[in-house]
């Protein structure tokens, strides 16, 4: 096996992260009314996005053996819906929030430029070659920032339509029997969406179920469980089902067994981020104040991952240095979560625009007593 040439293909996807993608836009982490237990949620869950980046470029080049095969599996196959549930979640409120088109413009397009731009030039020196760059072609960890806007701008719809969790769940399904264009990932973009429209029809009492001390004890045992029949089953079944990036007849199998996979990988994926959600911490721990900056853990780990996955003596590493790598993915995203790291990356993260954007001011009323 050629690892650099393996390792290059893989690097012109976007790897399944995430995210964190980050489930909501600008936090504030001073707020008094801030729930502990999302931020908490949304640290531990860009802790596993960093992680499953690092290892990714390993199990492609089989370091690790079945063991890591098994545990990228059984983490892609709910961290990132998770994500997507609590973005769903925190964009309720979007069609009737103050300002939101600026906050978009701030924290997803501003962000998207940027950063798709910066990874491949990044990708470029380290690969001392030319990587090029389209907007529509999101590259890395990019793509969740388009997916998250136009998940956003289609809230509306969501909320005025019938059964929308069972619509968004046939699109997702009629996605994977074409070979969608890889124009803004629309492949994972109607693929992810079942979850996005659920977090859209949640509530807080739901949330608040999960915090019983039987349901904790219940996600422990499902995520145990599911970490073993990720074992057993890796090496047999093709990960790519747990990245939605492919279609049925791209992953080799026809139309009914294509469903019948997506729909394991759907149920599976709902359940696991039921169990993670459920052994959440839901009271204020030192890692709380974390989840309030996890776009910056985000948008920033890709460089050190990416930076690892073209150094050759990545790919010589041992089974004892997988667990450092793994440890040391932790501590990364500590790091990039940190005060320091915000304040020296909040331009390109979270800019502020003020600058670009008009200054709202009250429309008076004319003489008629219509407004001007």
């Amino acid at each position: 096996m050629n690892l650099r040439t393996d390792a290059a293909r893989t690097r012109t996807e976007p790897v399944r992260s995430d995210p964190a993608g980050p489930a909501s836009a600008r936090h504030d982490p001073a707020r008094a009314d801030r729930d502990p237990y999302f931020d908490n949620a949304k640290f531990l869950a860009v802790v596993l996005v960093v992680i499953g980046h690092a290892w990714e470029p390993l199990r492609g080049a089989n370091v690790g053996g079945r063991l890591l095969e098994a545990a990228q599996t059984f983490i892609y196959a709910f961290h990132l819906p998770a994500f997507i549930v609590m973005c769903g979640y925190f964009s309720r409120g979007f069609p009737a929030a103050r300002g939101r088109t600026r906050k978009l413009v701030a924290a997803i397009v501003v962000p998207y430029v940027l950063f798709s731009v910066a990874y491949p030039l990044w990708a470029g020196l380290l690969s001392g070659g030319h990587v090029g760059w389209d907007p529509l072609e999101p590259y890395y960890l990019t793509w969740f920032l388009p997916a998250l806007l136009l998940w956003r701008l289609s809230t509306p719809l969501w909320q005025q339509i019938r059964y929308p969790v069972a619509v968004a769940t046939a699109i997702s399904m009629l996605a994977g029997f074409v070979t969608l264009p890889s124009m803004l990932n629309a492949a994972q973009v109607l693929s992810f969406l079942p979850f996005f429209v659920l977090g859209l029809t949640l509530r807080s009492h739901h949330f608040a179920f999960l915090h019983r001390r039987a349901v904790r004890v219940a996600g422990v045992a499902v995520l145990l469980l599911g970490g073993l029949t990720a074992y057993l089953l890796a090496l047999n079944v093709d990960p790519e089902w747990v990245h939605w990036r492919r279609s049925f007849g791209q992953l080799g199998v026809g139309a009914s067994a294509g469903v019948g996979f997506r729909v394991v990988a759907m149920a599976a994926a709902l359940i696991l981020t039921v169990a993670f959600l459920a052994v959440v911490p839901a009271r204020r721990t030192w890692f709380t104040r974390l989840g309030s900056a996890t776009m910056y853990a985000y948008l920033l780990h890709g460089f050190v991952t990416l930076y690892l996955s073209y150094q050759d003596w990545y790919y010589g590493i041992s089974g004892e240095q997988v667990a450092l790598v793994t440890v040391g993915c932790a501590l990364l995203a500590v790091v990039l979560s940190g005060g320091t790291v915000r304040r020296g990356f909040r331009w390109a993260v979270e800019p502020r625009l003020d600058w670009l954007f008009r200054t709202a001011t009250a429309r008076r009323p004319a003489a008629d007593g219509r407004p001007d």
